[in-house]
């Protein structure tokens, strides 16, 4: 069964986030075309510990002696999802801190990342493609850092494709809101489809 991984980091809810809305745009239209897929929605909002120098040398720690604390959760979904989304605001030319947390936690050696005899960073998830998906009140222009951070990221944990559907401008006077959210609705439908029409072993 195909596992998809939605990161949740719409802070602002269901009923006031934009970005939310272009997240269900694209789930609903993934899984009516695979729906045997496991949905996995994890609210950021009930948020992680900010990972300190103590409790990551714990981390090292329970990696080590094969221990399952629950912290290691993150790290344990984002090695076995098969397609990762990300739904996350653009604040601050980036993404809420509750994001950024969850992947601190997320990057573990050993369990989505590892080095090689030679040096190299190899990835260890089995996820054939991340999707970002975000909204934002003015226009991104290329500084969309979120997404390349996310991006970078995904290729260090071994990801090998990374795909980014934006409403901007939302907040600009005379915008038609809607109108924005349903070409990025849209857009992230047609994303859904073409990732549900590729064959699972596209990672590799």
């Amino acid at each position: 069964m195909e596992r998809l991984l939605f990161l949740d980091a719409c802070v602002r809810g269901p009923e006031l986030s934009r970005t939310w809305r272009l997240c269900q745009r694209f789930l609903e239209e993934y899984t009516t075309l695979h729906p045997q897929a496991q949905v996995c929605h994890r609210d950021l909002r009930e948020s992680l510990p900010i990972l300190t120098g103590e409790l990551a040398r714990q981390r090292d720690g329970w990696i080590a002696r094969g221990e399952d604390d629950p912290r290691l959760t993150p790290a344990r979904e984002i090695a076995s999802a098969d397609l990762v989304v990300v739904g996350a605001p653009y604040w601050d030319l980036s993404f809420p801190a509750v994001l950024k947390v969850y992947l601190e936690w997320s990057s573990a050696l050993g369990i989505t990342f590892r080095y090689a005899e030679d040096g190299r960073q190899v990835g260890l998830s089995q996820a054939r493609a991340l999707v970002y998906l975000t909204s934002a009140g003015g226009p991104v222009e290329g500084q969309n850092y979120g997404f390349d951070y996310l991006k970078a990221l995904g290729a260090m944990f071994g990801i090998p494709h990374a795909y980014c559907v934006a409403a901007e401008g939302l907040d600009i006077q005379g915008t038609d809101v809607q109108a924005v959210l349903r070409r990025a609705g849209d857009r992230a439908a047609s994303l859904a489809r073409q990732l549900a029409q590729e064959p699972m072993c596209l990672h590799g």
